[in-house]
């Protein structure tokens, strides 16, 4: 089990037990640590969550529990490149307290970057939109960009990007254009966190 969080492009970041005042590593317990299973089995392990009395009452907290595969090495290894393909698997547990306030999503920011240029990569033209979790509760999201050439009205395919955002969170998220593109440009990018919430739409015009 560890803590963990998102830093500011969205990235899972993990931290030992307790480092973190959302975590409740602490209050889970598994039936088993570790176990076998034979070709074909299927295994159930419980998972017990005890919530202290002293817990906060409308805090959302969180961990994330491990299962990792682990295979013996065999005691002659056979000539040659020898390798054991192994697989972990994280769960996210959450506690969220009935009586959160489910706040919104807002836009902070829209940000064009120029041309970039990564070491060892292909020059692209970067966009950056800022989006922020006012609520206490997790939420989900897409973020949708609409590119059109103002002068010819030509639109430029680009993908949707799925966020996944904690608490009170600030999240840059990173549109990577072709480097080709010349002209002006109406850029919108589009927030959408399902039926529930209202679309958030902002939009910048550019000039490659």
């Amino acid at each position: 089990m560890k803590d963990w969080d998102r830093d500011s492009l969205g990235v899972k970041k993990y931290y030992p037990i307790g480092q973190r005042k959302q975590s409740n590593a602490t209050w889970l317990l598994l039936s088993e640590n570790s176990f076998r299973l034979a070709p074909g089995e299927t295994k159930n392990i419980n998972l017990n969550m005890t919530i202290p009395h002293e817990a906060p009452s409308l805090v959302l907290t969180n961990s994330m529990l491990f299962f990792t595969q682990v295979k013996e090495q065999k005691g002659e290894l056979q000539k040659g490149v020898n390798m054991n393909v192994l697989l972990e698997m994280g769960i996210q547990i959450y506690h969220v307290p009935t009586g959160l306030p489910t706040g919104d999503l807002e836009f902070l920011a829209f940000e064009d970057k120029g041309l970039i240029t990564p070491e060892g990569g292909n020059s692209v033209r970067k966009m950056l939109v800022k989006v922020k979790n006012t609520g206490q509760i997790n939420k989900d999201a897409y973020v949708r960009f609409e590119l059109t050439n103002i002068e010819t009205g030509e639109e430029v395919p680009v993908k949707s990007i799925a966020i996944a955002m904690l608490p009170e969170a600030e999240q840059w998220i990173q549109l990577d254009l072709p480097a080709t593109l010349k002209g002006r440009y109406l850029a919108v990018a589009i927030l959408d966190a399902g039926t529930q919430y209202d679309l958030k739409i902002a939009e910048k015009e550019i000039t490659y």
